[in-house]
């Protein structure tokens, strides 16, 4: 069983491994891939920060440069509020549920008669969501991990293990955001509890933890693991929703995933079918001229770093791109990537792309200044988009390093990924990151779900309210997506922002406003 911490309502985690630059985006996700959804740009942000004044630095920038999303508040302020008296928008009003988990008995009348479930219009302040379900009368225990004053919530994260500065920033994400609206009242008067419980990266202690937490807990939610295949069978037996960033495909695409980007993989064939991902971080490297001519290809020896490393290339080549180096078998403790350097200079590489943690990009970056050779795109997963980035690598040879990302740029006046940076430096003061932030607006996916199901939420009545979303954009904050589809259409386009670090922080580099929403999903094997 993996080491457990029960983070009882509240229970910020002080984890040290956040201390260190160690950690790890290796699966097939491709980083801007959250699905369009049918709609060519984030709608209209409705989404209140909740506080006055400037954002928390997240140390991913110096300033916001850059545009906010298209449609959306740049100030921080109200940009829309709770209606009372004016209907959800559903797609055939009480959905039946999808993804395997029976809406059986579920009740269809929400706590507050609330915004479309696009998202726009919808309040995401803590003191709002509190408010559009407040006090405990009629509170009773309605499922597995509810009582009448509380909701526990179950979390597998791989807190420890061979990559371990990354993963702890899922969990972080949704302790902020349950520190928030606790210290608000909590969602009909119940105080939210995380339970979580560390995998060590290992698929058999995920699958375990996962089984521990199912009869305990009423829904999981920011597991972030790259090692998250272990625990599907278990939540999809038992009927468990599991809210969040998938890294396996696998988990992608189980019944019983719903995340508000999407997840690494979708599988649009059927379950005997391949595995597909979006080349939209290529495509837009692309749009944008500075999609390189010849690319290297570099990965751990850890299975799932090599499999996505793999994937990236066939999406390049498919683009017109020429393969000029790989690497797939990097130890995670080599002390230096010098030789690599030196291939990909010999072979007269143009650009590259690695499937590594901070410390593995680091690594990379410090050897390329060391031998002298620059590359015109250098390019990470958005395991990338950390502080501990430019302060591991070292500033000067930090520049340039693009990672593509699902959502708007932290450094940018957007109110919701402003709210995340408030409520992170508020309850632990960490802060914000790729994972750390799809945790943080997945969790808040999962409490509009709540907030609809009323004072007896149930394990269908969640799933119900998720079947409700259409084209929902995050405040603005993500690409419009609908959760119940799981990516699963050839058609879905992602949409993504590319970032890159010039000076001391995270810039957007492209499309100059709003998301690129080009692309196209490419096969990536079985």
């Amino acid at each position: 069983m993996g080491r457990k911490r029960n983070t009882a309502l509240l229970g910020l985690m002080a984890l040290s491994l956040m201390a260190t630059s160690c950690g790890a985006r290796v699966s097939a996700y491709l980083g801007s891939g959250s699905s369009q959804g049918g709609s060519g740009a984030a709608s209209a942000a409705g989404a209140a920060t909740g506080n006055t004044g400037a954002a928390a630095s997240s140390g991913l920038g110096s300033s916001a440069t850059g545009s906010a999303s298209t449609g959306s508040s740049s100030t921080g302020s109200v940009a829309g509020t709770h209606k009372a008296g004016t209907a959800a928008t559903t797609k055939t009003g009480a959905a039946a549920a999808t993804g395997g988990v029976s809406t059986a008995g579920a009740s269809a009348t929400p706590a507050a008669s609330l915004a479309s479930p696009t998202s726009a219009g919808f309040d995401f302040s803590p003191k709002a969501e509190a408010a559009d379900c407040s006090g405990t009368a009629g509170n009773t225990a309605s499922g597995p991990g509810v009582t009448p004053t509380s909701i526990t919530f179950g979390n597998v994260s791989g807190l420890t293990g061979p990559l371990p500065g990354s993963f702890p920033q899922g969990p972080q994400g949704i302790e902020a955001l349950f520190g928030a609206i606790n210290s608000a009242g909590g969602i009909c008067g119940r105080k939210l509890a995380l339970h979580v419980e560390d995998d060590g990266q290992n698929a058999t202690t995920n699958q375990s933890d996962v089984a521990d937490l199912i009869p305990n807990v009423l829904a999981f939610v920011g597991s972030t693991s790259d090692a998250d295949i272990g625990g599907v069978a278990e939540m999809t037996q038992a009927n468990v929703s599991d809210i969040g960033f998938a890294i396996a495909c696998q988990r992608s695409v189980e019944p019983v995933y719903w995340g508000p980007a999407g997840g690494s993989c979708v599988l649009p064939d059927g379950p005997n079918g391949q595995y597909y991902i979006q080349d939209t971080s290529f495509a837009e490297a692309k749009q944008f001229g500075y999609f390189p001519a010849k690319m290297a290809f570099l990965a751990y020896d850890i299975s799932i770093s090599a499999q996505a490393a793999k994937q990236y290339e066939h999406v390049y080549t498919g683009l017109g791109g020429t393969t000029c180096y790989t690497d797939y078998s990097i130890s995670p403790t080599t002390a230096s990537l010098e030789s690599d350097v030196v291939a990909m200079q010999n072979a007269g590489c143009t650009g590259s792309f690695n499937t590594m943690d901070v410390t593995g990009n680091a690594k990379l970056l410090q050897a390329m200044q060391q031998q002298n050779y620059k590359q015109t795109y250098v390019s990470a997963t958005f395991d990338a988009y950390t502080p501990d980035m430019i302060a591991t690598a070292g500033q000067s040879a930090a520049q340039g390093l693009v990672v593509s990302l699902p959502f708007i740029p932290l450094t940018e006046p957007q109110p919701m990924v402003q709210m995340y940076q408030q409520q992170l430096a508020a309850y632990g003061g960490n802060q914000g990151s790729g994972f750390g932030y799809l945790g943080w607006i997945a969790g808040q996916m999962l409490i509009y779900a709540l907030i609809m199901s009323g004072h007896n939420p149930t394990r269908a009545s969640i799933v119900q309210w998720f079947n409700t979303l259409v084209n929902w954009t995050g405040g603005g904050s993500i690409g419009a997506y609908t959760p119940s589809s799981r990516g699963n259409d050839k058609s879905a386009i992602g949409c993504g922002v590319d970032a890159w670090i010039q000076g001391n922080g995270f810039v957007r580099k492209s499309p100059p406003s709003g998301f690129y929403c080009g692309g196209s999903l490419q096969p990536a094997g079985k």
